[in-house]
Order: C-alpha cells, then sequence, then structure tokens
C-alpha cells in the first residue's frame, strides 16, 4: 500500500503516544528529534521504546550525526515494531555508513532480520545537496531521501515556507527526485509544512512537491492528513484516463499497432506505462 503521509508524534509526550492505537492504520514518525527538549531526549527514548510494537509498525526520527545523541537512539529503538530510521541532517558519507553498520550491529544482536529497518536521510542542508550521489550509494539500507525545508532555508538564510515557490528550493528538490532515480532509491518525500492551520498553503505546496516528483509527505498535525492524502493519491479523472488509455492500446496491440490516436493524443508504450503507473499509485 501507498505512503503518501506520515504524520510526526513528539517522543516526549506521554498523552499523544498513548493515542498511537487510534492510528492503528496511519504510518507514525516517533520523534526524537526536533520536538523533543534537550533535557527530555533521554525521557522520550524510553517513550519511544515502550511504544514500539509487532502490531504497530513505525518509523523513528533520531538526533542527528553531529548531536551526539544518535547513538544512544538506535540503541533504544531498534527493536521488533521498527520500520525505519529516518536521520535528519544526512551530510556525509562516511556518518551515514556509520549510522548504517550500528544498525546493522543491532539487528543481529536483536535477531531481527538483517537488512529490516530500513533508513531515510533528510536533506536539509547544502552541504547535504552537494554530497547527494554519494550518499545514494552508502548501503542497501537507504530506502528513500525527504527534504527537510525548513533547515533547508536556514541553512541558506532563506524566508520558509513562503506563499511563491522559491527557486533555490525548487533546484534543491529537483536534483533530489533525480538523483534518486537515478540511484535507484524510491522517490523522495516532502517534508512537514510548519503552519498547520493554513490548508491552502499546505495544498499548494504538496501539488507542487507532487508534480516534480515526490510521492509523499510528512505532517505535523492530524489535520493535515486528508489534504496529503488526496493531493499525493490519483484523482478520479486522472484514473479514467489511465484506464481508456490502457484499454485502448491493448485493442491496438492486439491489432498488431503500438502507436495509436485517442482524443488527439498520441499513444505509445511510455504513455501507457505511465498510465499503468498511475492505475498502480491508486493501491
Amino acid at each position: 500500500m501507498a505512503v503518501r503521509a506520515m504524520l510526526y508524534v513528539p517522543g516526549n509526550s506521554e498523552s499523544k503516544l498513548a493515542k498511537l492505537v487510534s492510528f492503528a492504520d496511519q504510518p507514525i514518525i516517533l520523534d526524537l528529534e526536533d520536538s523533543v527538549p534537550t533535557d527530555a531526549k533521554a525521557r522520550a527514548r524510553e517513550l519511544v521504546a515502550a511504544s514500539l510494537s509487532p502490531d504497530l509498525v513505525h518509523s523513528v526520527r533520531i538526533n542527528g550525526y553531529a548531536s551526539g545523541h544518535w547513538f544512544d537512539d538506535l540503541d533504544a529503538v531498534v527493536q521488533p515494531g521498527l520500520r525505519s530510521i529516518i536521520l535528519p541532517k544526512a551530510e556525509s558519507a562516511s556518518a551515514l555508513e556509520e549510522v548504517d553498520s550500528t544498525i546493522a550491529r543491532f539487528e543481529l544482536e536483536r535477531e531481527l532480520a538483517p537488512g529490516s529497518v530500513r533508513l531515510i536521510a533528510v536533506i536539509e542542508t547544502a552541504r547535504g545537496m552537494t554530497q547527494l550521489t554519494e550518499l545514494a550509494h552508502v548501503t542497501p539500507r537507504l530506502e528513500r531521501f525527504c527534504f527537510g525545508g525548513g533547515d533547508f532555508a536556514l541553512d541558506l538564510g532563506l524566508t520558509w515556507p513562503e506563499s511563491e515557490p522559491n527557486p533555490t528550493v525548487l533546484a534543491a528538490k529537483a536534483q533530489l527526485v533525480l538523483v534518486s532515480r537515478s540511484a535507484g532509491l524510491l522517490a523522495p518525500e516532502d517534508g512537514a509544512y510548519p503552519a498547520y492551520r493554513d490548508s491552502e498553503g499546505l495544498e499548494r505546496e504538496a501539488l507542487l512537491a507532487r508534480r516534480m516528483g515526490f510521492v509523499s509527505k510528512h505532517a505535523i498535525h492530524p489535520g493535515q492528513i486528508e489534504i496529503i492524502e488526496r493531493v499525493f493519491s490519483p484523482s478520479e479523472v486522472e484514473l479514467t484516463r489511465a484506464r481508456r488509455i490502457i484499454e485502448a492500446f491493448e485493442r491496438a496491440e492486439h491489432l498488431g499497432s503500438a502507436a495509436i490516436g485517442l482524443d488527439g493524443e498520441l499513444i505509445d508504450y511510455p504513455v501507457v506505462l505511465r498510465a499503468r503507473q498511475v492505475i498502480d499509485g491508486a493501491n
């Protein structure tokens, strides 16, 4: 099943963690980084570790490599019920290698299947952007990249969020999509939109991300999930069009033609393959 929206839950919030069972079908990111004050990190690890369960498979955003907290985070949370580790501020291949090898060590010690804990690297700095190609090839554990707009804007001294797309941000996002595809990774995720009451702004940013080749987006409030799910799901118009393309082409192919016209548009193999992607994306 396609994941389109992932909801952050602060790792130090006992009340919110207690509600996880009510989000059984919603992909969750248990957060140990930005939403947790420094003096609450240790307690947050305990709470998040206790919240992980094979019945509720979640992801955990640990603290960045430079923070000094990442090892203790992994030690606490690599256990059954952990789907993936989200590594913020990914900037160097050597750091990613160390995180990967540490996860592998804990998988072995705790009798988890090797490679079962996936890894998502968040690109949030200019340095991270310049290291994309190297990062993409560090480990098979790396599933995809995510773009962190807030920290990226902070690093470059940009305003975020903005009503109009920033060309520097667009260029970075485009590069993320291209490198991901070139390296054989899953298409990237877009980070959270901070103004959780601004539905129009969220929809605008999500629509642009989808057009650029992103397949999902993070959420910081449950109220954002419906908009994200709708934006990243094929519409009925798109699905109807895709079905018509496939049906018409299959009839033509049976008669010996691999290029036909439909509603004034040339339909050939690339168009049909894209139509099949649209159908698959609805599942």
